[in-house]
């Protein structure tokens, strides 16, 4: 039987810059890792931030990625979650310079290795990113290092 190795969630923000598109703005991850360059997840932007998202106060999204391998871990599939959100540009108590639309549009996804925990993270992860864009100042992650902090304390439910 092969030993499951635990990977604990990661949080990510996806900002769809209006250039470029969606892209990865944060990731929060066990320190000294960068597991969306180290696995490539290049579409992960695409999967998290899907089209038509800004048609809708709220918007959930659901999908896999793949870990790589390594010499003591077996390759395997996480389970991801986001949720995304728009704000206009005009309420933001911090505006970047790459902000040239009425709208802002984020997502914040959880990576899990657990399927079951993708479900029970829903009303979580609409919360916290609830809770975010109300600060209307996306410099300070503060709460989504918390709520990374508390996904890897907390097992499974």
């Amino acid at each position: 039987m092969a030993v499951q190795h635990k990977q604990d969630p990661i949080v990510l923000v996806i900002d769809f810059h209006h250039a470029r598109g969606p892209e990865i703005e944060h990731c929060i991850a066990d320190e000294g890792t960068d597991p969306a360059t180290e696995n490539d997840w290049s579409l992960l932007p695409f999967m998290a931030l899907s089209d038509g998202a800004h048609l809708s106060t709220e918007e959930f999204s659901y999908f896999t990625l793949c870990r790589k391998g390594t010499s003591t871990i077996p390759e395997t599939s996480l389970f991801g979650i986001s949720c995304s959100r728009q704000i206009d540009s005009s309420l933001l108590i911090n505006r970047s310079a790459d902000v040239t639309r009425s709208t802002v549009q984020k997502a914040v996804v959880v990576v899990t290795d657990s399927p079951q925990r993708v479900g029970q993270l829903r009303e979580k992860l609409s919360v916290v990113t609830s809770a975010w864009f109300a600060q209307r100042d996306f410099s300070d992650v503060d709460i989504l290092k918390k709520f990374r902090e508390g996904l890897v304390i907390s097992p499974a439910e």
